[in-house]
Parts: C-alpha cells; structure tokens; sequence
C-alpha cells in the first residue's frame, strides 16, 4: 500500500477468474525481467504494476501515458477513471446485480450505485414483466407494451372517470 485507503471499506476482496490469475503471472514474469534488466537501480515495494524500476507510479505521468496509448491503440481520448464507469457498465449489462456491481466499486450503498448507474437498468422492468407473464401463462409469447409510450395529440384519461 503506497498510501491510506479512504476509507476501511476500500480495502476489498477482489474475485479473480483463472484467466486473470494467468494474465497476472505472465505480467509478473514480465515485471522479474524488468528487476533483472534494472539491476541495483529495481526499487522493490511488491507493487503489481510499478514504474520500470519497481517504483509506485506518478499517478500523472500514468494518465498521459494511459491516454496516448489509447489513443495509438484508436480508441479516442480515454482517461483512466473511464475504466472504473466502463467496468461498472459491463458487468451490468452482462446482467452481474447491482448490489454486487457496488460492492465491486466499493461503493457506501447501494443507492449511490444506482443513482450513477441506474440508467443502464431501464430495461429490467420488461425484463421482469416478461419473466412474470412466462411464469404465470405457460411460457407463451407474451410481448408486453413498448418501453416509450406512442406520441398522440390526445389528452391522457387522468382525471376522467373511467369504466362508470
């Protein structure tokens, strides 16, 4: 740890899957040659991604480092706090809940998460009608109304008594 968390809550188990656990010695194999080539100059503080002599990294020289090679790599002017959002986006579109998606960002509650994320949730309602009515009529084709009502020039019926 290079410094204080901001808060007890920042310090997380992180769930890695077997191909990350292979990513991570490939760059750590990677990371002893770099010891190797620095020789007396490697400055070990048992970092998993540290400058080229094993130092912590400026966190600015990072971000433009960071944004030059998207940029060679064509993917436009990202900054390194875009991969915390996209990482968040991800996992909730491939359908992770929410609660865990917070606990991931390590997030005070859960509240906070949908509040900057909850957009990316508008289509669980239909989701959830779809998952009713299957459950409820055998599984049959049961498309419900569309997301985004028709535009009409007709008044809504609040307000009229209905069906007296």
């Amino acid at each position: 740890m290079v410094s204080e968390l901001k808060t007890p809550k920042s310090r997380r188990t992180l769930v890695l899957t077997p191909e990350l656990v292979s990513r991570f010695r490939q760059h750590r194999a990677r990371q002893a040659e770099a010891q190797m080539a620095a020789g007396s100059l490697w400055q070990d503080h048992g970092l998993i991604f540290a400058s080229e002599v094993g130092a912590p990294m400026d966190p600015d020289n990072f971000s433009h480092s960071f944004v030059r090679l998207c940029e060679r790599a064509g993917l436009g002017h990202w900054h390194p706090y875009k991969l915390r959002h996209s990482g968040a986006s991800l996992m909730l579109a491939q359908g992770t809940p929410l609660h865990v998606v917070s606990e991931v960002l390590g997030h005070a509650s859960i509240a906070i998460t949908k509040d900057v994320y909850g957009h990316l949730l508008e289509g669980d309602g239909r989701a959830a009608a779809e998952s009713m009515s299957r459950a409820l009529f055998g599984g049959r084709d049961t498309r419900v109304a569309p997301s985004v009502a028709p535009r009409t020039t007709k008044k809504p019926l609040a307000g009229r008594a209905r069906g007296r």
